[in-house]
């Protein structure tokens, strides 16, 4: 389920949780970070560098994910 920043940090202060955030720049890594947080039923945030998304373009970013 795809959440605001905000909703997923407000949710995780009223509950006492911290929230991942992966640095991605392959579809495998979106892949393995997604399978796991669907294994153990836990948001994360999927972040990609200026320098990565200058390198693959924003269109090929986007279609990862």
């Amino acid at each position: 389920m795809l959440m605001t920043l905000r909703q997923v940090l407000d949710h995780a202060a009223e509950n006492a949780y911290g929230v991942p955030a992966f640095n991605f720049v392959g579809m495998e890594q979106v892949l393995a970070i997604m399978e796991a947080a669907k294994e153990t039923d836990s948001p994360v945030i999927l972040s990609v560098s200026t320098g990565a998304i200058g390198y693959a373009k924003m269109p090929f970013i986007k279609g990862l994910l």
